[in-house]
């Protein structure tokens, strides 16, 4: 019966009004250095013909956009399936074929994150939120094919991550990043620092994880908390994250940009400039130890005020 409610769960909530629920899928090949973006959901304040969505981010491409009638959406809440159309998308499998896109994935190894703390903590509980987040997977093994004009892709064990997010709208100001080791799936990094509005009022929080060696920091839950963001140059974005126990410096190559659509009152309108081939360089020290590694992922800094440097 709690299952329904936590972070996590599927909510299926297709009759609520200006609501969206949208997943994020991340693919990397280390084999083909290669990145893969599979995004899906609803959203109820677009028009019937156009209330599901899949957008596509394949190399060398061009997002894609496919938009589903509302009379051809299913869920099966109890196993976490979303049908649209012909397409089946799930935390274990992904099937999506189109008249020029043939995708197969299956994952393992599913790391999931079945509680109700997840990334957001007690924010869970504060009702009528613009946005809330959930991790599904902070890491699993992808195998199968993806086939579209001009490439195909056979995938074996390769780096992969789900997220979602639902509500009415994406924050107007944030800064998110999630990234994974190509080499170790034992590492992965989330970091997501958003201006919010509720009741009339505007705070800034932030959500994340460090995991490694199989150990997870949860980085609200730090204390004694200092975060700068920094600019670089247009090429390099500079995150320190300081507290009592724990700091990381975070150096993120952005690299290419493409433009997404994302969420405005519950309507997918909004573009989301987004860098999926981000290449981020972590330097962790902690009791005195140093580890640095070098890590992938993606990147989005959305009109990020001067608050932001705190």
């Amino acid at each position: 019966m709690l299952g329904k409610y936590r972070p996590s769960s599927l909510k299926g909530a297709l009759n609520k009004n200006k609501y969206f629920e949208g997943w994020f899928q991340k693919v990397y090949s280390s084999e083909h250095q290669a990145s893969f973006v599979i995004i899906y959901g609803y959203a109820t304040a677009n028009s019937p013909d156009t209330f599901g969505f899949i957008q596509l981010l394949l190399p060398g491409k061009l997002p894609r956009l496919y938009y589903f009638p509302k009379n051809e959406i299913l869920f099966d809440k109890d196993n976490h399936i979303m049908v649209m159309g012909t397409n089946k998308l799930s935390k274990d499998a992904i099937e999506i074929d189109t008249k020029d896109i043939s995708i197969k994935l299956n994952f393992k190894n599913n790391q999931l994150i079945q509680t109700f703390k997840n990334s957001m903590g007690y924010s869970y509980f504060l009702p009528s939120l613009p946005c809330y987040h959930s991790v599904l997977n902070p890491s699993h093994f992808v195998s199968g094919e993806i086939c579209y004009d001009g490439g195909q892709y056979s995938l074996v064990n390769e780096m992969g991550y789900l997220e979602k997010n639902w509500g009415t709208s994406f924050p107007e100001n944030y800064f998110w990043l999630h990234a994974i080791d190509p080499k170790n799936p034992q590492i992965s990094l989330l970091f997501s620092r958003a201006e919010i509005k509720w009741l009339g009022k505007k705070f800034i929080r932030h959500v994340g994880h460090l995991r490694i060696d199989g150990i997870e920091i949860d980085l609200r839950e730090l204390r004694n908390i200092r975060i700068i963001t920094l600019d670089q140059n247009a090429e390099v974005q500079i995150i320190r994250f300081e507290s009592k126990s724990l700091k990381l410096y975070i150096s993120i190559n952005i690299g290419k940009n493409v433009i997404l659509k994302g969420p405005t009152n519950g309507a997918l309108s909004r573009d989301i400039d987004h860098h999926a081939d981000a290449v981020i360089d972590v330097k962790m020290t902690t009791e005195n130890k140093i580890r640095q590694f070098q890590m992938v992922g993606n990147f989005e800094k959305i009109n990020t005020p001067a608050a932001f440097l705190l």
